[in-house]
This record gives structure tokens, C-alpha cells and sequence, in this order.
């Protein structure tokens, strides 16, 4: 595939395409007059390098573990190595997916005190409205806070 196909399936923009083949992430062969093709595979770690994206998980991570295979002489000292990298960016995702049920949680919790504010007719304020649902939850929840604050 040239770069606009890829750049068509993957999500990516050519100039991130391009980065990621500067820092190694990416490494599309070239033909003889120089033209990028990227194989399938190329593909499929453009997808992922814009999943991982979306999930914040930086370049540096996925060029350390694009490029560390190529620093061992051997399969064992690579194997240890890259799984190193890969367990620590398991753990990191681990986190990441804790906090989104945190977050979650609190998100469904304030929408719910919200939604027992349908068909009030008070003005929505703790001082107009000193029985709402919304008032007790502020100091517990940080999104009720951002809401009703």
C-alpha cells in the first residue's frame, strides 16, 4: 500500500505516518525510486499505535517496544527484555482501565441525582432547591461538583 491507502484505512495523517516512521515505530519498505509501501502488517500497528493514542499511552512507549527486540543477540535476552516492556505497558493500561471505572462510576452516580431533578420546577440551586439530590453529592462527588458548582 502507498501512504494515502494507509493513511485512508489507519485513521493516522500522512505527517504522523511519517513520525512514526522517524522514530521507528512504523518502518514501511521503499521502493527502488523511494516510494513508501507499507505492508499489511504496517496496517495493522497503524491501527494500533491510534488505538494506544486514543488511551493516551505515549510514543515513547511504543518506540521502546518497536525498537528493543533489535538491541539483543539473542531471543532469550530479547524475550525478557521486550516482555519487561510489555507487562509495564499491560500495567499501565491495568491503571488506566481503573480509572475509567472510577470516573464511569462517578459519571452514572451524578447523572442519576440529575435525572430525580426532571419535572422540578425550583431553580437549579443549592439555595432555591436545599432538598436536592445534587446537594448532598457535591462534596462526594467530583462530577455532581462540576454540575452543580
Amino acid at each position: 500500500m502507498k501512504i494515502g491507502e494507509i493513511v485512508e484505512k489507519s485513521g493516522l495523517t500522512e505527517r504522523m505516518l511519517r513520525h512514526y516512521e522517524s522514530i521507528g515505530i512504523i518502518v514501511p519498505r521503499k521502493s527502488a525510486k523511494g516510494t513508501r509501501l507499507y505492508s499489511e502488517a504496517d496496517l495493522s500497528v497503524a491501527r494500533l499505535i491510534h488505538r494506544m493514542r486514543l488511551m493516551d499511552i505515549g510514543l515513547d512507549n511504543l518506540a521502546k517496544i518497536a525498537q528493543e527486540r533489535q538491541k539483543h543477540k539473542t531471543g532469550d535476552s530479547s524475550a525478557s527484555s521486550v516482555g519487561d516492556l510489555l507487562n509495564a505497558l499491560a500495567e499501565l493500561l491495568s491503571e488506566k482501565a481503573q480509572q475509567a471505572l472510577v470516573l464511569r462510576s462517578e459519571i452514572v452516580e451524578a447523572s442519576k441525582a440529575v435525572q430525580k431533578c426532571q419535572g422540578c420546577t425550583n431553580v437549579p440551586s443549592s439555595e432555591s432547591c436545599p432538598e436536592c439530590p445534587m446537594n448532598d453529592m457535591v462534596e462526594r462527588n467530583p462530577v455532581a461538583a462540576l454540575v452543580w458548582k
